[in-house]
């Protein structure tokens, strides 16, 4: 799975975009989120909780 990391201006949401939308191509929905804080409204982490049908 890829991980983005936090920089110093924030997340690069726009690469968190084409990751999520590459996981979409192989069949993963994304189905929730996770955003712990450690402050007030300050997250240093983002989780995604993704799915797809199993396949045997």
């Amino acid at each position: 799975m890829p991980t983005c990391k936090l920089r110093m201006k924030g997340f690069d949401y726009e690469q968190i975009e084409r990751d999520l939308d590459e996981l979409g191509g192989q069949g993963w929905e994304t189905v929730g989120s996770i955003a712990p804080s450690f402050g007030p409204g300050q997250a240093i982490e983002i989780g995604v909780v993704l799915k797809r049908p199993r396949t045997w």
